[in-house]
C-alpha cells in the first residue's frame, strides 16, 4: 500500500509542528518574519487534521480504484517534504540550545565557577531566527496540501467518524468443519497433540480451551478441522459445533451461530438474554465441543459475555480457537497454546504434487519435478503457500512458466492468491502504528537476521514509534516489536535475534514497492531516486558507476560491506543530505569531516580498523540519537561530543580508547551506554549528570572502579562489568531498578556490616541472579553476565573476621523473592539465615548453590513443609566440611538436579527420601554418609553419580524403579549386593588414580566398549556402569 508509511508521517508531522509551537513564542509584531510563517505553520496543522481523517476509507478504497491510489502517492510525498522541512527547523532550535549551553559553560569557566553544569533554560531559546528561505518552502507545502485537500472532497472520501467501506474481497472464506483428509499431508502429529490436551488430566467439568496459534497459512484451521472429525472425538462428545468468528466478534451472532451449529436447527432469536437461555438450556449436562475458528477479538469482556451460557452448567465444554495472534489466545486459553510447526521438506513435497500434477507421476516432467522441489523449498513449509502454488501450476505444465515462479520476488497479490491474501489481511488489520514499522523491514534481503535493539532504534530514527505517556521511545519500540512477533510477522531464531518468513518479506515488499530495497549483488530499480531506505551488501551496481546515482530521497543507507573506492562511499553520503539512518564500512585512517552536513541524521553506524579520528563534524549532528563505533584503532572521542543533546544510545568498540571525554557527562538523554568491547578503558567519567542512564555496559574491560555519581542513576535497570569499591556496598542503595546478575565479591573485606543492611538487595525486586561471594580472590570468577562487585579493604583499616558478624551480614543480605538463582560462595558462619530455607522468602528460587562454606554443620532447605510451594530445580552443594545434615529435600516437590560433593561429615541425606521429580543425582567424597533412602521413589532418575561413599549403603529392596540412561558408582564397597540386584555392571579397577584419567571417556563409552578397555585391570576398588 503507498499510504503504508503515511500516518506514522502525519503523526510525526503533528509533534514536530507542536514543538515548533511551543519553540517559536508568538513573533513581537506583524513585521516579524516569524508572523507569517506561524500563520502558515497553523493552517499547515489545520489542513493536515482533515486530510488525517479521511486515510482508513484511503486505504481501503486504493486496492480497487487508481485515483485514490495516486492521490495517496502525492500525499505522502508532500508529507515527506513537508517533514523535511520542520526537522530543518527543529535543528535550528538544538544547535541553538547547545550554543546557549557553551555560553554558559565558558561565563562559568571565566568566573571560577566549577560546579557541574546544568542545561540552559528553554527560554533563552525564543529567539531562534526562521533560516532563509523557509517560509516560502512552508507556504509551499502548505498550498500543496490544500489542493490535496480539496482533491480528497472529489474522491469523496470519508472521515473516521463515517461509515467505513469494507470490501468482501478482503475477506477471507468461511470455514467449515468438513475436510478432505485425503489432501492434507504432516498434520498427524499435531492432531494427536491438540486431541491429547483436549482429554489431559486435569480437564474436568466446565470450560476447557484450547488454542492453536500461528501465522496465516499454517494449518491451524486444518488441525481443528482433523480433530473435530476424529472418530473418538466424536464419539466422547454429546454436542458438536463449529463457527467461523473472523473479525467480528458480534456476542449475539455468534451465541445464535453456535446454537445453529450443535442443534442443527435454525434458531429465530435475536436479543443477547433470549440467545444465552437457550443456549444454557440445550448444553445443560451435556459433553460439548466447540470450534471457533479464526478468532481476532483482544477484548476480554466480549469474551466473558460469550462463555456465561456455560459458566455454573453441569456440563463439559472444550472449546478449541484459533487465532493469530497470543495476545488472542491469552484472553480465552485455560491450557497453554499450542503453536504448530512449519510441513517437512517431504510433506511438503508430497502436497505440492497432489495439487500441481494431480495425480500423475511427477517423473514423467522431470525438469518440472526439479523446479517444483526449488518452488516448494521456497515456500519453506507453509501449507498454504505449497497449495496455492500448487494450484496456480496445475494448468501450466510449461517449463518457462514454472521458472517464472521460482524466480519471482513478488508473487501476485490478488483473490486467487490464498496466501499472500491471508497474510495481507493480517497485515490490513495491524493497527497502523505498525505498517510501517512492518514494512521498513522490507529494506533487509530475505533471510537476514533482524537484532531487536538495533531493529527498534532504526525505527525510532524514522519517526516512526508514537509517544506514549511517560513511557521511553525504546520501551515503545520493544512492544510493537513483540506485537508484530505475537502477529506471526517474525519468527524467534536466536537470543534476541528474529527472521521474517520468505512470504512474509514479499509481502511487505509488494506493499513497500520501490521506497525499501536491498543491493544484494543486483542492479538498482529503474527508478533510483524513488528509493527511501535502500540496504548494500555484495558488489552491486551502486558500487561499479563512476558516477553516484541520484539518492537525494534516502532516508536510510546501510552499507554492510566496504564497497569501492573512498570517494564513491563519500559521495554517496554527501548527497543523500536527508539521511535519518547510516551505517557504513571504512578503510582509511580519516574519514574527510563531511558527516556535519547530514543534519537529520538520527542513527550512524561507523565499522572501521583503520580509523583512528572520529570526525568533528559528528558533533553538529544536534538530531542523532544512536551512535555506534566498531572501530579497532579508535583512540579519541572528539570532546564536542557533549553536544549530541539528543543521544540516547552509545555504543562503543574499541582497542585503544583508555578514557571518555569529560563532556560525556553533558548528554542527559543517554539511556545506553555501551563500552564492553573497550579491552583498555581504564577509568570512566562522573556519571550523576545522566539521570536517565538506564544501560551501562563495561563486560570485557579492565577491572574499574565504580565512577563517581553512580548512586543517583536512579533509573538504571542493567549494570554490566567488573567494578572496584573500597569498604562498601552502600552506593547501590538507591539503585532499586537493578536487573539481572550481580556478584558480590570480597563480602569479608566489608568494614560495616550495616553497609550491607544499606544496599537493600531485599527490594531489588527485578534481580534474577545473585552471586554472595566473601574471598576477593580474582581467581574465582563470577561468571555472571551482569555486575560484579568487588569489595577491597581501605588502608589502613580491618575488617573484623567471626562466626556471628558473618551471620549477621548474610542476615541483612536477603535476595528479593523473586529471585531464580543463588550462590553462597565462602561464608563463614555456622548457620544459615532462616530465610535461606523459607520457601516464601525465595518463592522463585529455581537454583541454589553452597559451595565453600566450611563452618555450617546443617542446612535445611524447605523449613516449613505444610506451606512448602518451592520452585527449586537444582541443589549444589560443595566443599562443606563441617556439613552433617540436610533437611528438606523431600519437601522440594519440583527438584530436577541434585549434587552433593565434598561433605567429608555428611552423614544423613534426607530421612524422608528424595523427592520423586528427581532427574539427577550426583553425590561424592562423602565419606561419612551411610544410608540413602527413597530409591524406590526416583521414577524419573535420568543420572545416576555415586563416587568416593565408602561407608554408604542402600538397602536391598530400596531398588529403583527404572535403570537411568547413566550410572557411575566408583570407590563405594558398600554398594555391592545393590548393584547386583540393580543388575549394574561390576568394573574392575585398580586404583582410583588409574581410574581418573579415563573417567570422562568412560562416560561416554558403550558397555562393551569399556569391558574391552579395563578387562586386564586388576581389583582393587569397585566401581560400576550402566549405559
Amino acid at each position: 500500500m503507498a499510504s503504508a508509511f503515511l500516518s506514522s508521517i502525519i503523526s510525526k508531522t503533528s509533534q514536530v509542528l507542536g514543538s515548533v509551537h511551543r519553540w517559536a513564542a508568538s513573533p513581537s509584531s506583524p513585521s516579524d518574519p516569524r508572523s507569517s510563517v506561524w500563520e502558515d505553520l497553523e493552517e499547515l496543522e489545520r489542513t493536515l487534521k482533515r486530510i488525517q481523517a479521511v486515510l482508513h476509507d484511503a486505504e481501503e478504497r486504493e486496492i480497487r480504484e487508481e485515483a485514490v491510489k495516486l492521490w495517496l502517492k502525492e500525499l505522502k510525498e508532500v508529507a515527506y517534504d513537508a517533514e523535511d522541512v520542520l526537522d530543518d527547523y527543529q535543528y535550528e532550535v538544538l544547535r541553538a540550545q547547545v550554543e546557549d549551553g557553551a555560553s554558559h559553560k565558558r561565563k562559568r569557566v571565566e568566573a571560577g565557577d566549577d560546579e557541574e553544569e546544568v542545561s540552559s533554560s528553554l527560554s533563552t531559546i525564543v529567539n531562534v531566527s526562521i533560516p532563509d528561505g523557509m517560509g516560502d518552502r512552508i507556504r509551499e507545502i502548505r498550498k500543496r496540501f490544500n489542493e490535496i485537500s480539496e482533491d480528497r472532497k472529489r474522491l469523496r472520501l470519508r472521515g473516521e467518524d463515517g461509515e467505513r467501506r469494507v470490501f468482501r474481497a478482503l475477506s477471507p472464506p468461511p470455514s467449515s468443519h468438513m475436510v478432505d483428509e485425503s489432501s492434507i499431508y504432516g498434520r498427524k502429529h499435531d492432531k494427536q497433540k491438540v486431541i491429547d490436551m483436549l482429554f489431559s488430566e486435569g480437564m474436568g467439568n466446565g470450560i476447557s480451551v484450547v488454542p492453536i496459534v500461528g501465522k496465516g497459512g499454517l494449518g491451524k484451521t486444518t488441525i481443528a478441522q482433523l480433530v473435530y472429525n476424529d472418530s473418538k472425538v466424536k464419539e466422547y462428545f454429546d454436542l458438536t459445533g463449529w463457527v467461523c468468528v473472523s473479525d467480528d466478534f458480534d456476542v449475539p451472532r455468534l451465541t445464535k451461530a453456535i446454537i445453529e451449529s450443535i442443534t442443527e436447527e435454525s434458531c429465530d432469536l435475536t436479543e443477547i438474554s433470549p440467545l444465552q437461555n437457550s443456549l444454557k438450556k440445550k448444553v445443560e449436562g451435556r459433553k460439548l465441543l466447540l470450534v471457533l475458528d479464526d478468532v481476532w477479538n483482544e477484548q476480554q469482556c466480549h469474551w466473558e459475555s460469550l462463555r456465561i451460557p456455560f459458566v455454573g452448567a453441569e456440563t463439559v465444554v472444550r472449546i478449541i480457537v484459533t487465532c493469530r495472534n497470543d495476545s488472542v489466545a491469552k484472553i480465552m486459553e485455560t491450557v497453554h497454546a499450542y503453536h504448530p510447526g512449519y510441513l517437512s521438506e517431504d510433506e511438503s513435497w508430497s502436497l505440492f504434487q497432489h495439487y500441481a500434477f494431480g495425480g500423475r507421476d511427477p517423473e514423467e516432467r522431470p525438469h518440472l519435478a526439479d523446479t517444483g522441489k526449488q518452488i516448494v523449498e521456497k515456500c519453506s513449509g507453509l501449507p498454504l503457500a505449497v497449495k496455492t502454488i500448487g494450484s496456480l501450476l496445475r494448468h501450466e505444465m510449461d517449463e518457462d512458466s514454472w521458472m517464472e515462479v521460482l524466480q519471482s520476488d513478488l508473487w501476485e497479490l490478488d483473490k486467487n492468491n490464498e496466501t499472500l491474501a491471508s497474510l495481507r489481511l493480517s497485515y490490513n488489520r495491524m493497527p497502523a502504528h505498525l505498517k510501517p514499522c512492518f514494512i521498513y523491514c522490507s529494506m533487509f534481503p530475505k533471510d537476514y537476521e533482524f537484532d531487536k535493539d538495533i531493529l527498534v532504534r532504526l525505527w525510532t530514527a524514522q519517526g516512526y514509534i508514537p509517544p506514549r505517556g511517560r513511557k521511553t521511545m525504546e520501551d515503545i519500540g520493544d512492544e510493537c516489536f513483540n506485537d508484530l512477533l505475537t502477529r506471526s510477522f517474525f519468527d524467534s531464531y536466536l537470543d534476541r535475534k528474529f527472521k521474517m518468513h520468505d512470504i512474509i518479506h514479499d509481502l511487505a515488499k509488494s506493499i513497500a514497492g520501490t521506497e525499501c530495497y536491498a543491493i544484494v549483488d543486483k542492479k538498482l530499480p529503474g527508478s533510483p531516486d524513488k528509493i527511501r531506505h535502500l540496504y548494500v551488501q555484495g558488489v552491486g551496481e551502486l558500487v561499479k558507476s563512476p558516477s553516484p546515482h541520484n539518492l537525494r530521497a534516502l532516508r536510510t543507507l546501510l552499507r554492510m560491506e566496504h564497497l569501492g573506492p573512498p570517494s564513491i562511499v563519500i559521495q554517496e553520503i554527501t548527497q543523500s543530505s536527508l539521511l535519518r539512518c547510516l551505517e557504513f564500512r571504512w578503510q582509511e585512517v580519516e574519514i574527510p569531516d563531511l558527516l556535519g552536513d547530514l543534519k537529520h541524521l538520527r542513527y550512524l553506524h561507523i565499522a572501521s580498523h583503520c580509523m583512528k579520528k572520529l570526525p568533528e563534524s559528528v558533533c553538529l549532528l544536534c538530531h542523532l540519537q544512536t551512535l555506534i563505533l566498531y572501530c579497532g584503532a579508535l583512540a579519541k572521542l572528539p570532546d564536542g561530543l557533549g553536544n549530541l543533546i539528543n543521544l540516547r544510545c552509545l555504543n562503543l568498540s574499541s582497542d585503544c580508547i583508555k578514557k571518555l571525554p569529560e563532556s560525556v557527562r553533558q548528554l542527559r538523554n543517554l539511556q545506553s551506554l555501551d563500552l564492553h568491547r573497550c579491552k583498555e578503558l581504564k577509568e570512566l567519567p562522573c556519571v550523576g549528570s545522566l539521570t536517565n542512564l538506564r544501560h551501562l555496559d563495561t563486560r570485557g574491560t579492565q577491572v574499574l572502579c565504580l565512577p563517581a555519581g553512580i548512586e543517583k542513576l536512579t533509573n538504571l535497570q542493567r549494570l554490566r562489568g567488573r567494578y572496584e569499591v573500597q569498604g562498601g556496598i552502600g552506593v547501590l542503595k538507591d539503585l532499586v531498578n537493578l536487573q539481572g546478575d550481580l556478584c558480590i565479591a570480597g563480602l569479608g573485606n566489608l568494614v560495616s556490616i550495616e553497609d550491607a543492611k544499606d544496599v537493600g538487595l531485599k527490594y531489588k525486586h527485578k534481580l534474577e541472579r545473585s552471586h554472595l561471594r566473601w574471598d576477593a580472590d580474582r581467581e574465582h570468577h563470577c561468571y555472571y553476565d551482569g555486575l560484579t562487585l568487588e569489595v577491597f579493604l581501605e588502608e589502613n583499616k580491618d575488617a573484623p573476621a567471626d562466626k556471628k558478624r558473618e551471620e549477621a551480614l548474610l542476615e541483612y543480605l536477603q535476595p528479593p523473592t523473586n529471585l531464580k538463582e543463588l550462590v553462597i560462595d565462602e561464608y563463614g558462619g555456622s548457620k544459615f539465615p532462616e530465610w535461606v530455607g523459607n520457601p516464601l522468602s525465595l518463592a522463585s528460587l529455581r537454583e541454589i548453590h553452597i559451595i565453600r562454606c566450611h563452618s555450617v554443620r546443617s542446612l535445611s532447605l524447605c523449613m516449613h513443609a505444610s506451606l512448602s510451594k518451592s520452585k527449586l530445580e537444582r541443589v549444589s552443594i560443595v566443599c562443606c566440611w563441617e556439613l552433617e545434615s540436610i533437611g528438606g529435600l523431600y519437601n522440594l516437590h519440583s527438584l530436577e538436579k541434585l549434587k552433593i560433593s565434598f561433605c567429608h561429615k555428611l552423614q544423613l541425606l534426607s530421612e524422608e527420601g528424595l523427592p520423586s521429580k528427581l532427574q539427577s543425582l550426583h553425590i561424592e567424597g562423602c565419606q561419612q554418609l551411610t544410608s540413602l533412602s527413597g530409591m524406590q521413589n526416583l521414577a524419573s532418575l535420568r543420572e545416576l553419580f555415586i563416587l568416593d561413599c565408602p561407608k554408604l549403603q542402600i538397602m536391598v529392596e530400596d531398588q529403583l524403579p527404572s535403570m537411568p540412561r547413566y550410572v557411575e558408582i566408583i570407590h563405594c564397597p558398600g554398594l555391592v549386593n545393590w548393584c547386583e540386584i540393580q543388575k549394574i555392571n561390576c568394573i574392575q579397577v585398580v586404583s582410583s588414580d588409574i581410574y581418573w584419567p579415563l573417567f570422562p571417556k568412560i562416560c561416554m563409552m558403550r558397555e562393551e566398549a569399556i569391558r574391552l578397555r579395563l578387562k586386564k585391570i586388576q581389583d582393587k576398588y569397585l566401581s560400576f556402569h550402566h549405559s
